[in-house]
């Protein structure tokens, strides 16, 4: 947590000196609310606050500082800052050219400051200064024959351990173990789960990759059905037009176009046979045999 101390000094009747050492900002503004929330209820209207130990100042701080303004405006008074440092000062102008209200006074010294007060002046003093802390000796050591003559004198036991205490530090470092244990082994999901995810990811490209091979597979065997088809097309034509030229009056109508019912032939012309020696089925129109061929074939 970063350091922040907050001194109130009465310095009149009306008057409150606010010495702030350290940095404000939004982790220490309670800090400041705490001590400022107060005084617009009490008969202090003026407050200076002396800023030269404050190191660091941001918009909440300065916030906090507009609230109690403010407040004390609507009392008559004000507040003002002093010996401002330059983070704290930069926002302090920025206020005063975009803000429509009356900004917060600043002054270079305490002395201008309290001038605008009930006080003619007054002497803060500076935040206590820590006491140094005594650097550690080391004992000399005592020779056999020094610890010979003057034996150690017997060292007061240790008072026993609580039990309780003892407990809690067992159940802590228990805890401790258990956590580290569940720390790997949340660490070894982890990488678990980063296998997974890629080989999961090699598995989708192989997906994607086999969709796409397939969709081209199809579109192969679509433009070879096509052809098939295609051929079959032209096989039956060509063999339409080979049964045609064989058989002249297969599909021929009286008058003599292609596609039509067959024609009706007369018996005194001849006899219709179909002959299947092609391997499609053919029909022929067999003349009929007269007296003379009859003669002829049996030799009168």
């Amino acid at each position: 947590m970063m350091q922040f101390s907050v001194r109130l000094v009465p310095v009149g009747e009306t008057t409150l000196v606010l010495a702030l050492t350290g940095e404000l900002d939004l982790t220490t503004r309670p800090v400041l609310a705490d001590f400022l929330d107060p005084i617009p209820r009490s008969p202090v209207t003026y407050v200076v606050v002396a800023a030269g130990d404050l190191w660091f100042c941001d918009v909440n701080g300065l916030h906090q500082l507009v609230l109690t303004h403010r407040a004390l405006q609507a009392k008559g008074g004000h507040l003002a800052v002093a010996e401002a440092r330059p983070p704290l000062q930069r926002l302090l102008d920025l206020m005063a050219r975009h803000d429509t209200l009356p900004a917060i006074a600043a002054y270079t010294s305490m002395a201008e400051a309290l001038a605008a007060t009930d006080v003619e002046t007054c002497q803060i003093d500076g935040p206590p200064v820590p006491m140094p802390r005594h650097l550690p000796r080391l004992r000399g050591l005592r020779s056999v024959h020094t610890a010979a003559r003057h034996p150690r004198e017997a060292r007061p036991r240790r008072k026993p351990v609580d039990q309780s205490s003892a407990a809690t530090i067992t159940r802590s470092r228990a805890l401790i173990v258990r956590s580290q244990a569940l720390i790997v082994q949340s660490r070894a999901l982890g990488e678990h789960a980063a296998g997974h995810r890629q080989v999961s990811t090699a598995r989708l490209s192989e997906a994607h990759e086999t969709v796409r091979r397939l969709g081209d597979t199809r579109r192969r065997c679509d433009d070879s059905l096509t052809a098939l088809r295609a051929t079959l097309l032209n096989a039956r034509a060509a063999m339409d037009a080979r049964a045609t030229s064989l058989n002249p009056l297969k599909g021929l109508n009286p008058s003599g176009r292609v596609g039509a019912p067959p024609c009706h032939v007369p018996p005194h012309h001849g006899t219709l046979r179909t002959m299947t020696g092609w391997g499609t089925p053919v029909t022929l129109l067999m003349p009929r045999r007269t007296n003379r061929c009859r003669g002829l074939a049996s030799g009168t």
